[in-house]
């Protein structure tokens, strides 16, 4: 549950009373430290000597660069925190792809600097990142990291493919202590280091999906054109999943307009004809987008693991 009232902050903000942060009930403060190579924030260190002390709980994110070797940059990192007092996981912010990359190439780098600083600190990093971005620049091997997700205005963030720890809902947020804006944020306990977890064991396809009336609609609608008998419960489990039939490009029909409703719901843009029913070139795009996303075979096809892919919480890959 994302109940944490957390900020973050850099040398953009001014200086900032962290007594006043935390009268205002702010509970997380993440700063940043360093960006590319050779680049610590001119407010780091007196972020830092200010916040120690503060009762706050709080840690720092690097800002990657596109220009710099990925390796170096998580050294620079590392070097720039590994005397400080922190409990709050490490952050690798990724957001920008100037030069073009592919989703690979971007996530190479990412990979590269995550597996560099875990040999140095032992440290796994969460990943912070846009919505639209994280969603569709990063991989499956980044997602295997908890993600931080910046997407504004609304309750909650897109689904990613990421394990979200924590939600940016707004770069204009207001906070006493700090003058003027200030990015806002909500995060979960797993925000936090050495957080004792459960332990784990493999999830129903139900735990790892969505569930309420798109479902509900879904089995509504197998139930009218393939008899299928289902109960309408909502939860997305293996009996809807084996009732499910392959559409194809070029359908039409209840079925394709309540793919399409769940591609608006994933984020995926099907303008200007939204859900109308027709499994169009549009349509057919934006299937392979997604995916795309969870590394399937490219088809436009809505055939099982497309279905699974459809209906998944944003927790990656089943």
């Amino acid at each position: 549950m994302l109940n944490l009232k957390g900020i973050d902050i850099s040398m953009h903000n001014n200086a900032v009373d962290f007594g006043k942060v935390k009268a205002a009930g702010v509970q997380v403060v993440i700063i940043k430290a360093t960006e590319g190579i050779d680049y610590v924030d001119p407010l780091f260190n007196n972020y830092y000597n200010s916040i120690k002390d503060s009762g706050l709980n709080y840690g720092f994110y690097h800002f990657m660069s596109e220009r710099t070797d990925p390796s170096k940059q998580a050294q620079d990192f590392w070097n720039a925190i590994k005397d400080k007092k922190f409990n709050v996981v490490p952050c690798l912010d990724i957001e920008v792809n100037s030069f073009d990359r592919t989703r690979q190439q971007i996530s190479d780098r990412c990979i590269e600097f995550l597996e560099e600083f875990k040999n140095l600190s032992g440290y796994d990093c969460m990943i912070y990142t846009g919505g639209f971005f994280g969603r569709d620049n990063l991989d499956d091997r980044v997602k295997k990291y908890p993600g931080w997700i910046a997407h504004y205005g609304v309750s909650e963030p897109m689904e990613t493919g990421f394990k979200v720890i924590g939600h940016q809902y707004t770069e204009t947020g207001s906070v006493n202590g700090i003058n003027g804006q200030v990015d806002l944020n909500h995060f979960s306990d797993e925000v936090f280091i050495n957080k004792v977890e459960q332990p784990t064991k493999t999830k129903e396809l139900w735990e790892v999906s969505i569930h309420g009336d798109e479902v509900r609609e879904l089995q509504e609608e197998l139930n009218k054109q393939c008899e299928a008998g289902l109960k309408v419960d909502g939860y997305f489990g293996e009996s809807t999943l084996n009732a499910c039939i392959t559409i194809y490009p070029g359908a039409k029909g209840n079925l394709t307009k309540l793919v399409q409703k769940r591609l608006i719901n994933r984020g995926y843009n099907l303008n200007p004809y939204g859900a109308d029913s027709d499994f169009g070139d549009i349509t057919v795009k934006a299937v392979k987008r997604l995916q795309d996303c969870f590394n399937l075979v490219q088809d436009g096809v809505i055939g099982r693991n497309t279905w699974k892919a459809l209906y998944g919480l944003d927790k990656g890959k089943f």
